[in-house]
């Protein structure tokens, strides 16, 4: 997500969104996470603190239909932050303010009007941090990388008292999850909703397949609309949710939309195919993540398309990129493996090979840079770009674009 400061000093922001879900595995919502918008570092106090200004501004605006659907956000601020009023600039009621150890003296005091302005506060457990910031804390939050049973029912026991949702920082698998779970977290952050729920080893369903093949027909360089629209319309579910939404207020056409021909016509391809590719998988999705899955695959596909286009001396092509981006959380979505999801595909031997993330495969790397940005880990994703000789301020681009756009895109799809 980007933003820019409208003065001779541009400055352009981009944060990364880590969903965060609770014990039903419904989305609790979003901490957002700061990215230097390129390769060179923040050079003084004064100059986070305007970043962060922005930053705040941004999310309050891109944000907003999700925080009206009860969807809360978390964003880390420093202690000079704090006393900036910046926190002010997002809403009450859906803002986590987060912070971290260690405190100044009057820090009680400070939280205590946040909290009575309706700001919830997130404290990271660690061991400096003070025992009086547990008892003003919505949620305690605790990374447990490395950790065992025993280390994570014991983080459990010590902040119980306190009465605040624990949240469990990177939860990398469904193991993961059960074992939180079950020592007591409320709230869980990490890669495990991007794995597969008891993976099935049956066949891709026939329905699902059908729908592959009308993706295929989509790719084509010359599609012919008039078959294309006949293969569309025979498609119910998908025809009915399509002329329901175009003959909505939303888009407030003249003359009613009838027929798939006339879509094509009114929205133009381009951006029909876009929708179609986003609402299909929501049609053959299996997993109760299914919204922020679809989110993440159109978010993926848009940014490697954008990769490909800004870096063209990699000869790959946008498209094949886009749906590389596209199918790459199909496993989850469908709880099935990717080896046998890809024999379905409309896709070249070298995108099904770099599907199943298999080694030596030149796509690969771009799949793990798009998973790297979304986990918020920067050091890693500034190592794959160095390493692929990519440009660092237009992949970081690319990616806070990539987020608005995928946010449109599934806006149009619900």
């Amino acid at each position: 997500m980007n933003t820019k400061r409208n003065d001779s000093n541009l400055i352009l922001v981009t944060f990364a969104r880590l969903p965060i879900f609770d014990v039903e595995k419904n989305l609790w919502g979003y901490e957002l996470v700061y990215m230097p918008p390129d390769d060179k570092k923040i050079s003084s106090p004064k100059q986070e603190e305007v970043l962060t200004a922005d930053l705040m501004a941004a999310a309050a605006l891109a944000l907003e239909q999700r925080l009206d659907k009860k969807r809360r956000i978390m964003v880390n601020f420093s202690w000079q932050n704090i006393l900036d009023n910046i926190p002010y600039a997002l809403p009450p009621g859906g803002t986590a303010v987060k912070i971290t150890a260690p405190a100044p003296s009057d820090s009680v005091q400070i939280l205590e009007r946040l909290k009575n302005d309706g700001y919830q506060i997130a404290v990271e457990l660690a061991d400096d941090t003070c025992s009086n910031l547990f008892e003003l804390a919505d949620i305690i939050c605790q990374d447990i990388s490395g950790m065992g049973v025993p280390d994570l029912t014991g983080a459990c026991t010590k902040t119980a008292p306190y009465g605040s949702l624990i949240l469990a920082n990177r939860v990398h698998d469904q193991t993961g999850f059960d074992v939180c779970h079950r020592s007591g977290f409320s709230l869980f952050q990490g890669s495990f909703f991007k794995q597969p729920e008891n993976m099935s080893v049956k066949k891709v369903l026939p329905g699902t397949i059908s729908k592959f093949q009308l993706m295929e027909a989509m790719e084509q360089k010359d599609p012919d609309f008039s078959k294309l629209a006949a293969t569309i319309q025979a498609d119910v579910a998908i025809s009915f949710r399509l002329l329901s939404h175009l003959n909505s207020a939303s888009f407030g056409f003249r003359q009613k939309i009838d027929t798939i021909k006339d879509a094509i016509t009114m929205l133009g391809w381009h951006n029909l195919k876009n929708w179609l590719r986003v609402v299909l998988l929501a049609e053959v999705s299996e997993n109760q993540h299914a919204s922020e899955l679809i989110f993440l695959s159109a978010q993926r596909g848009k940014f490697l398309e954008q990769i490909g286009l800004d870096h063209d001396f990699w000869g790959f092509e946008p498209d094949s990129l886009f749906l590389l981006g596209m199918f790459s959380l199909l496993d989850a979505l469908l709880n099935r493996p990717m080896k046998e999801i890809v024999k379905h595909l409309p896709l070249a031997d070298k995108l099904k090979g770099a599907l199943c993330m298999k080694d030596n495969n030149e796509y690969v790397p771009f799949l793990k840079l798009a998973r790297y940005f979304e986990e918020a880990q920067f050091d890693q994703s500034d190592a794959m770009i160095n390493q692929l000789g990519l440009d660092t301020k237009k992949v970081k681009l690319a990616y806070g674009g990539s987020i608005d756009w995928a946010n449109k895109l599934c806006e149009m799809q619900v």
